[in-house]
């Protein structure tokens, strides 16, 4: 026994020297990984537990073309979590739509009587079949951005198993949700994220546990509701003990029907970007216990005292100021290259003074959200676009879109949802409209923003030839949303005039390109606010500055927020503040957090 794990530490030894990064810009962090240390971390920061195996690594990985079943041979090693596409996968290979990609990778397994075996996909783009030693695991999963399991206890046997997993991807032509991917990249629309693309991993849990859970903070009341879901319960809803670690002492409740209400000590902490304070507790439920957390915050639509709607938090007036951030990789695309990457970027916008970012056209992985949530920043959250048939996609859509606030519920740091983006996939008004009140009625937690830059039918813009802007609808009929959000890339962007009914933002502006030598994705780069072949940084600052000048005249006139065009360069798009690679500031940050916290100052 001892030669023949011996061998098989030597395969795998092998292996891994013979894999290789595919060429590419890379990040300083994406030089770093390796099939050893990509992604070692559990992938769930708020429902965690011990009993888990992290899958990520070398597998082996096939491309096939109208072939019947799993393939008979395999093309070389693939490292997962990063999608074929991408450097950081070690192939850097387009797959098309014809084509099928597969996986297959070995585990082992031991189930105790007792214990169920669940199996985890971060993320895998757009469908995928899984198999546990040739049966199939379960319903074939579709979409490209949520977290899926498969229980496969009864798949499994003693000793080493086999997985496959099978995707096909078919990018802009199925009625899925895929952002800014793409078959040609231009513009704003980006390189193509197929396969898996985040963490795989296994976890053992009791036969009765702990499913899911949703938190709300009642800052008003002092109270914090559990609700539980639990799995393998046969007959009442299982008992679920709640302990809150607080400052003096744990708080603890039980449920009932499913719900527990902790009652927080006089002087709990607010959670804010300023002052990120966090309550850990623990969850138990028979001999199941996960741990997580929450934040105690409010956000809400309210008139100031001279009567304008303005954005409230934690019940104080706030002009909220942040990024387009895109989350794009020039070594991983969709999938960060690491849990550092990803803390850089946030923590980058914080040293600038921005409070928040709008999180465009993408679901990130569940730590990245934790990171939001650690460090302190406000998150709005797109629902990634789809631009098939509007009205036949609706419904597909409309899933997703729940399976997103769904999976997003549990973070503080998300304070609104974006569900349409400049008309993409957008449909007609009644159905937009509908979207629109079922989002807000389904999380009053949060805002809901009107379609953001166009086609909003209730106050708002209509992208169309000439622009125009409608009216507002008459009083007692119902409005959706809580924003009326203007994009605008001119010099001197204006605001959507002041209503009685919905806050006024501005969802886009600037895009200032700036070509960094040595930094760019391709020599044919562009910005929205110039031609992106200015090289002086100089000259940029200056325009930078007068911009935010601007719109803290936008402010004092009672604009609620605004969204800076962007975070980093995105391929061929360099109106990022900082350079795709990571390695380039633009800006000066002195005088970035000067202009920011002169537009907060607005509130004051």
């Amino acid at each position: 026994m001892k030669r023949l794990a011996f061998a098989a530490a030597a395969l795998a030894a092998a292996a891994a020297c013979a894999w290789q990064q595919a060429p590419g810009m890379k990040t300083p962090w994406g030089e770093k990984v390796k099939p050893e240390n990509a992604w070692r971390e559990y992938p769930r920061p708020q429902m965690t537990r011990d009993a888990w195996t992290n899958l990520n690594g070398l597998w082996q990985y096939a491309v096939t073309r109208d072939a019947p079943g799993v393939p008979k041979a395999w093309d070389g090693e693939i490292l997962v979590p990063f999608v074929i596409e991408s450097p950081l996968s070690g192939v850097g290979r387009l797959l098309e739509p014809q084509e099928t990609l597969w996986y297959r990778r070995s585990f082992d397994a031991d189930v105790q009587p007792g214990t169920r075996l669940i199996l985890h996909f971060e993320q895998a783009d757009f469908r995928a079949m899984v198999f546990v030693n040739g049966v199939e695991a379960g319903v074939p999963h579709e979409g490209g951005q949520m977290p899926f399991t498969y229980d496969v206890t009864d798949l499994v046997k003693k000793g080493a198993n086999e997985l496959v997993v099978s995707i096909w991807d078919p990018t802009t032509d199925f009625i899925g949700s895929h952002g800014k991917q793409t078959f040609r990249p231009h513009g704003c629309m980006y390189t193509r994220s197929s396969g898996i693309g985040g963490t795989v991993w296994l976890e053992t849990v009791p036969a009765t546990h702990i499913a899911d859970y949703r938190v709300t903070a009642d800052i008003d009341a002092g109270t914090v509701r559990f609700e539980f879901d639990v799995a393998g319960g046969r007959f009442a809803k299982p008992e679920v003990s709640v302990s809150v670690l607080c400052d003096g002492g744990n708080v603890v409740a039980t449920t009932k029907d499913g719900v527990a209400v902790v009652k927080m000590p006089a002087g709990f902490k607010l959670w804010s970007p300023e002052s990120p304070a966090l309550y850990n507790f623990t969850a138990t439920c028979g001999e199941d216990a996960v741990k997580g957390y929450f934040g105690m915050r409010k956000f809400e639509l309210r008139k100031d005292p001279n009567g304008v709607l303005r954005f409230y938090f934690n019940n104080e007036a706030r002009f909220i100021i942040g990024t387009l951030d895109q989350g794009w990789w020039p070594d991983g695309l969709l999938t960060p290259p690491s849990e550092e990457a990803m803390a850089y970027d946030i923590r980058a916008l914080k040293k600038m003074g921005f409070d928040m970012m709008r999180k465009h056209i993408k679901v990130e992985p569940r730590r990245y959200y934790a990171l939001c949530d650690r460090l302190g920043i406000l998150v709005l959250q797109d629902m990634p676009s789809g631009f098939s048939d509007r009205e036949k996609r609706y419904g597909f859509y409309r899933r997703e879109l729940k399976e997103m606030m769904d999976h997003q519920q549990k973070t503080p740091s998300i304070v609104m949802w974006v569900p349409y983006n400049e008309g993409w996939g957008q449909p007609g008004p009644f159905l937009t409209h509908a979207t629109l009140m079922w989002t807000q009625r389904y999380d009053p937690t949060r805002l809901v923003d009107g379609p953001s830059g166009a086609h909003d039918w209730e106050g708002g813009a209509i992208w169309m030839k000439p622009h125009r802007t409608t009216s507002h609808l008459p009083a007692g009929e119902e409005e959706a949303a809580h924003a009326v959000d203007k994009h605008d890339y001119g010099p001197r962007p204006k605001m959507h005039p002041l209503n009685a009914r919905r806050a006024s933002f501005l969802g886009e502006f600037g895009g200032i390109g700036c070509r960094v030598e040595g930094h760019l994705w391709t020599t044919n780069a562009w910005g929205y606010g110039n031609t992106g072949r200015d090289v002086d940084r100089a000259a940029v600052q200056a325009k930078f500055v007068s911009l935010m000048e601007h719109v803290a005249g936008l402010a004092e006139a009672g604009l609620a927020g605004s969204v800076y065009t962007q975070t980093t360069d995105v391929e061929g798009e360099i109106n990022g503040l900082l350079t795709y690679d990571r390695k380039e500031l633009k800006v000066i940050p002195d005088d970035v957090i000067a202009m920011n916290r002169r537009l907060m100052a607005e509130m004051e």
